[in-house]
């Protein structure tokens, strides 16, 4: 199969796409990394189900419509459900030695190749191509079936037994779920079981959805929602129930929503677990957080804050007074780099307050204000009623109004240093923010010390992790990112990373003959994970952070009060040597820590 041919000449030619839509893509793949499929779905000239349609035509691929299409029990059976989501695919027919293999990419050979590994030696794989929709539908209707096979199969690899899971009552853990028969408690061994799965794959969410036929569980591993797990809708409500009295709600209570908490330990690790319940039309919803006490691992180091953004931070943090402020869409990372910053404060001759809505992360000889609305206890309440409790250093969970923001201004002129959060793409963008909540533009320029935005990619998983020829079109992108980077010594940088790619040699890494490209970066490799058990088969385990951190100099002080555009604002800070997020994650993607897709993924946001 040659994967080359353009699809995008292919739908002109059916008059499918007009020729000025097709100039649109031609351009936009000067400037992206994209393939030319993604753009013209991006773009929405063209449906996935009309461009998997051409493709089949164009490459003379036969085409199948799951979703019309019953899937016999057999061929779906015989591969795990994981690998097949990972490869959007599904077996549909196996028939002797013949396997019918519907693929949303048939030009997927490392898929192919590790799906033939699941069937015996001599078994031979036709390859379908199918939309994701078909096979979605495939793969959802396999989760529902049946709820045994579906809890052995959703948590066989966690190790740890249900023997070693407390619940805390109090300030005393209560060794009650030591003794639970299966038969005797189901429900609260299933609830259990989500508990300890949630756990062992670092899920920082746990969501328990009651649909129109059954109780979906899904968890949010690396940024992304992942089904594990349905069970029959007959069990929905002692579901709930079981989750509402582990965290202190009453269970007669399904009008409303409602907030609790409660504290698992398994082994030696606790885990502070955040409970909210909502009604929706099919029943209750709960979403549970999940949060590791272990102070250890967070630091502003292991965010992923290194070079000169990490220094920014430090030297801004070593004033006595001023503002700054982390920005980011929801699930970006902020609250832990807040704590990374407050530990790396903390310290027995300041008094530190925060308050937060809710209390995340526990930082010892801090003191953490919850905030209740419910009460009046607001965030600009609180932090009134902080400022007359002689603190040193002040923690606002977000500045989400002009009263809170005009009361962290007011604070940091007073002279104390005060750290929250915003919702901004950018760190630039955080100004006209400010100035839109009424914020004087003098009084923004002489307290705001930095801004830092930030994102989290998935980390490509270690285990599995295979280097990969750049292609051309991605290497343009890389050179153009990473040229453009002030006073960045762009050949030194590669030289060093070819060094890396050579010590690897022995793992199958081609090292790769000299160019005459004068920056080197023809030596580079990108890496992705091939999918391994440590990572689930989805090639990425953990997260990491990348930033952009920009630190207010006088010239953007001046800025700030002549009123000018975000992009100016960040053009300067980028004459003045600012990093930008996409400059750092293509850094860490070319380090093999991301990927590039992960990297354009999350800068969405």
């Amino acid at each position: 199969m040659n994967s080359s041919r353009s699809i995008l000449q292919y739908l002109v030619n059916k008059g499918l796409v007009s020729p000025q839509d097709a100039n649109k893509v031609e351009v936009e793949k000067t400037k992206s990394s994209q393939t030319e499929e993604q753009i013209i779905k991006n773009l929405k000239m063209a449906d996935e189900k009309t461009i998997i349609q051409a493709k089949s035509e164009l490459f003379n691929i036969p085409y199948i419509d799951l979703m019309t299409y019953e899937v016999p029990e057999q061929s779906l059976s015989e591969i795990n459900i994981d690998s097949l989501r990972r490869y959007n695919a599904v077996p549909f027919s196996h028939v002797e030695n013949i396997v019918k293999v519907a693929m949303q990419d048939p030009f997927d050979v490392q898929a192919i190749e590790a799906l033939e590994t699941k069937y015996p030696a001599g078994t031979k794989l036709e390859i379908y191509i199918a939309d994701e929709m078909g096979i979605n539908s495939i793969l959802d209707r396999r989760v529902g079936e049946n709820m045994s096979s579906e809890v052995t199969e959703a948590l066989e690899d966690v190790q740890v037994p249900v023997a070693d899971i407390t619940e805390q009552v109090g300030d005393e853990y209560v060794g009650n779920m030591e003794n639970m028969d299966l038969k005797s408690a189901p429900v609260a061994r299933i609830v259990n079981s989500i508990l300890q799965y949630g756990v062992k794959t670092s899920s920082s969410d746990i969501h328990v959805e009651p649909l129109e036929g059954r109780l979906r569980v899904r968890f949010r591993i690396n940024g992304l929602m992942t089904e594990r797990l349905s069970l029959p809708k007959h069990l929905a409500s002692a579901v709930v129930s079981r989750i509402k009295i582990l965290a202190r709600l009453k269970i007669d209570e399904k009008r409303i929503p409602l907030d609790g908490r409660l504290q698992l330990k398994i082994g030696d690790q606790k885990i502070d677990v955040r409970v909210s319940t909502i009604p929706s039309i099919h029943g209750e919803k709960v979403v549970m957080r999940l949060l590791a006490n272990d102070l250890e691992s967070i630091s502003l180091e292991t965010t992923g804050l290194r070079g000169s953004a990490y220094q920014k931070v430090l030297d801004a943090m070593s004033v006595t007074n001023g503002i700054i402020l982390v920005t980011g869409p929801t699930g970006s990372g902020k609250t832990r780099t807040l704590a990374g910053a407050l530990i790396r404060l903390n310290d027995p001759k300041v008094n530190i307050i925060t308050l937060e809505d809710p209390v995340e992360i526990r930082v010892p000889g801090v003191t953490q204000v919850q905030v209740k609305a419910d009460v009046g206890l607001t965030f600009a309440m609180g932090l009134r009623s902080i400022l007359r409790q002689d603190p040193d250093i002040v923690m606002v969970g977000e500045i989400r109004d002009q009263e809170t923001a005009q009361l962290a201004v007011q604070a940091s002129l007073t002279g104390h240093l005060v750290l929250s959060t915003l919702h901004t793409n950018s760190s630039s963008a955080a100004i006209p923010r400010l100035l839109d909540m009424g914020i004087e533009a003098y009084l923004l320029a002489s307290t705001l010390r930095c801004v830092i935005a930030q994102r989290l990619p998935r980390r490509v998983c270690k285990y599995c992790a295979e280097a990969h020829p750049v292609p051309p079109e991605v290497m343009k992108n890389i050179k153009e990112t990473l040229l453009s980077i002030k006073n960045f010594d762009v050949v030194n940088y590669a030289r060093k990373l070819a060094e890396a790619s050579k010590n690897k040699e022995g793992e199958g890494v081609a090292i790769k003959a000299p160019d005459k490209d004068p920056t080197g970066l023809d030596q580079i490799y990108l890496y992705k994970g091939k999918g391994c058990d440590r990572c689930g088969g989805s090639g990425y385990k953990g997260r990491t952070g990348i930033f952009e951190v920009l630190h207010v100099t006088e010239k953007i002080g001046r800025m700030m009060m002549e009123d000018v555009l975000t992009s100016d604002v960040e053009k300067t800070a980028v004459e003045d040597g600012m990093i930008t997020m996409i400059q750092d994650g293509y850094l860490k993607a070319i380090e093999g820590i991301t990927t590039i897709e992960e990297v354009l993924r999350v800068s969405k946001d």
